[in-house]
């Protein structure tokens, strides 16, 4: 079952589209001029039975036209099945939505990157897809604190990769706590805090103190004493959502895009935690929520 490690950077791009094309630049590709990054459906299931879902899947568009379809997956060991599917992913959310369609695949180490990064064969000549990828050392280094408010999720992902050995990031990710959804602070906060050895720790936590920083918001006062459980409780709440789909994907059910959108936008924790045991028994995905 999927983990924190693997959920979290998925939520930061589902939380900011902007992520997407601003990780392709990253890497050196021209984005096209587009005028809004929304989230689309990540499930890719083609006419075979077997259903396909990426991790994540970014629309480009420029007006009413679409300009770019990013699939975004999260990587954290070496699954060469996986890799099998990710030409798939492509080619169905090419012929979906009629538009050039890119892969990039975040990592959490350098050496799983350049395994992930290997070309995949599929026997077609010219027909070889080379994936995207983004481990600690490629991740866009966040330290102009306009570019933190600006995309405040990004500036999460470069402290959590690179605060070890640049304070400035660490800087710029408290500039970004301060302009980001007052329900992801918390949890935007401990998902640094985890990935940062104990100096860095420390060091963000001088800068997070009411003394340190002149904060435009109660987010600091709110967090002391507060923030580490509403932290904790929002990985329950992606734990959770995730046990709900799973378990009815591996019962055979295919889900529709509203059920799987009413389960994925559920807040609540308890909600959820009575629909994990439902989804063991219900005779269809919509009795959750009879």
């Amino acid at each position: 079952m999927p983990g924190r490690e693997h959920e979290i950077p998925l939520r930061l791009v589902q939380n900011q589209p902007a992520m997407a094309p601003a990780l392709l630049e990253s890497l050196g590709f021209d984005i096209p001029h587009h005028t809004e990054a929304v989230n689309t459906s990540s499930v890719l299931t083609n006419c075979d039975p077997r259903e396909l879902n990426s991790d994540g899947a970014v629309l480009l568009r420029d007006g009413d036209r679409n300009v770019l379809a990013i699939v975004v997956e999260r990587q954290n060991g070496r699954d060469a099945e996986k890799r099998l599917t990710w030409p798939a992913y492509l080619t169905t959310l090419h012929t979906r939505l009629e538009c050039p369609t890119m892969l990039v695949v975040l990592c959490p180490t350098d050496a799983l990157a350049r395994w992930c990064a290997a070309p995949i064969r599929t026997g077609h000549p010219g027909f070889d897809l080379a994936p995207l990828t983004i481990g600690p050392s490629a991740m866009p280094l966040i330290v102009d604190g306009e570019r933190a408010r600006e995309l405040p999720e990004l500036a999460v992902l470069s402290a959590r990769a690179h605060g070890d050995d640049d304070p400035r990031t660490l800087n710029a990710v408290v500039e970004a706590l301060n302009n980001t959804a007052s329900r992801n602070r918390a949890f935007y906060y401990d998902y640094v805090l985890a990935g940062l050895n104990e100096a860095a720790r420390k060091e963000l936590e001088g800068l997070m103190s009411v003394e340190t920083y002149q904060w435009q918001s109660d987010f600091a006062r709110k967090y002391v004493g507060i923030g580490r459980e509403e932290g904790r409780e929002e990985g329950r709440v992606v734990e959770a959502t995730r046990n709900v789909v799973s378990i009815l994907q591996a019962r055979g059910f295919s889900l529709p895009e509203a059920t799987r959108e009413r389960i994925e936008s559920c807040t609540d924790l308890e909600t959820l935690e009575k629909w994990v045991p439902l989804a063991v028994t219900a005779d269809r995905p919509e009795d959750l929520f009879d």
